[in-house]
């Protein structure tokens, strides 16, 4: 039977969407009977975060050979990249952040010139990079599925939650400057949520009124869906592939350079939900109506269709 092995990072101490995203993937098809793993040289205990479905192994103990397929990520090192080029093997091309590939990529390079037989991509942004800068013709578009457990419904609190990793600067700025202009918010709470446990992000998110979107340089970034779905008000940056799903429907976005204007969009909304706690119900069933179009469903019925078509 075709292998389809998913290479991953090395680094799994700590739960990373885009891993989640490629077990996901992985724990689908085995369920389908594809003899479909996830790769990596991470050599400590199975991180809880990942689907027990899907199966991990050692890449120095994985063997592939013709015949077999070889997914790649957009942060795989030059010198790995180049010797997986030269095997004798079918391989596909998983982007889920078009703005890591040309790190590795000499400017005259392109990813079509590579023999790679398909490219699979996780937002439409993702796709049009790949068809415009890359020359690749007919990427197909696989949405993630957002996997953050549902909680039970508690009654919202004026709190904002948010994910500080890729974005400290603005963060602490945008937290900060709400304390000194604006007082009369000084009892609203900032919790944290990096590098938390899936579930308690979302017990987090299920009693928090408004997400801090930190989003920067993203290939689609699912926090801001998971908060939709869990029914918070999404304040902030879409970070370029949330523009996948980011309308003026479905959030208060924001796209400057500097985090000067966030704070008073993030104050405002506060705000209207301490004087309106109704003020953006409107907007909250926009968000949830946006993150049904994310559901694992509906991933795993493109990801099946991608596969049965291309082996």
């Amino acid at each position: 039977m075709t292998q389809i092995a998913y290479l991953t990072v090395s680094n799994l101490t700590k739960p990373v969407g885009g891993i989640m995203v490629q077990a996901a993937h992985v724990a689908a098809l085995a369920r389908e009977g594809y003899d479909a793993k996830l790769c990596t040289t991470f050599s400590g205990d199975r991180p809880d975060w990942i689907d027990p479905n899907a199966p991990l192994v050692n890449s120095n103990r994985a063997a592939v050979g013709p015949g077999d397929v070889l997914v790649l990520h957009d942060s795989v090192p030059r010198t790995m990249f180049d010797r997986f080029m030269s095997m004798p093997l079918r391989r596909v091309f998983f982007c889920q952040n078009h703005y890591f590939i040309d790190q590795t990529l000499s400017p005259e390079e392109r990813l079509a010139d590579f023999p790679i037989d398909a490219f699979i991509c996780a937002s439409e942004p993702i796709a049009a990079y790949l068809r415009d800068f890359h020359g690749v013709a007919d990427p197909v578009v696989i949405r993630p599925g957002i996997m953050q457990p549902q909680v039970e419904s508690v009654e919202k609190r004026l709190r904002v939650c948010f994910m500080p990793r890729k974005r400290l600067i603005e963060s602490g700025a945008v937290i900060h400057r709400l304390r000194n202009l604006h007082p009369e918010l000084a009892d609203v709470a900032f919790v944290s949520i990096h590098g938390q446990h899936p579930a308690k992000v979302a017990e987090v998110m299920a009693e928090c009124a408004v997400f801090l979107s930190l989003s920067v340089n993203e290939g689609l970034g699912l926090p801001p869906l998971e908060a939709m779905q869990s029914g918070c008000l999404v304040v902030g940056y879409h970070g370029g592939g949330g523009l996948d799903y980011a309308t003026e429907e479905s959030g208060l976005w924001y796209d400057s350079a500097t985090p000067d204007d966030l704070v008073a969009l993030l104050a405002d909304a506060l705000k209207r939900l301490k004087e309106q706690p109704k003020a953006f119900d409107r907007m909250l069933e926009a968000g949830k109506r946006t993150a049904e179009g994310y559901r694992l469903d509906a991933m795993e019925r493109e990801l099946l269709r991608f596969w049965e078509n291309f082996l």
